[in-house]
């Protein structure tokens, strides 16, 4: 859960190198990872949040 929560963080963050993430780029990376650096579950219930607006892409 943790795992999920801190890239998310990283993603949707403006970085000295680069800028956040679009919302599509988090989600896809998300999917991507899901099952290998995530756990599918939690990142499953994590990507119905950020989709259904509950998570705050602002």
């Amino acid at each position: 859960m943790i795992c999920v929560a801190d890239a998310f963080d990283a993603m949707n963050s403006n970085r000295v190198y680069r800028k956040k993430l679009t919302k599509e780029n988090i989600v896809d990376e998300l999917e991507k990872n899901k099952g290998t650096q995530f756990d599918p579950k939690i990142a499953e219930i994590f990507l119905h949040l950020i989709k259904n607006g509950t998570i705050d892409m602002t």
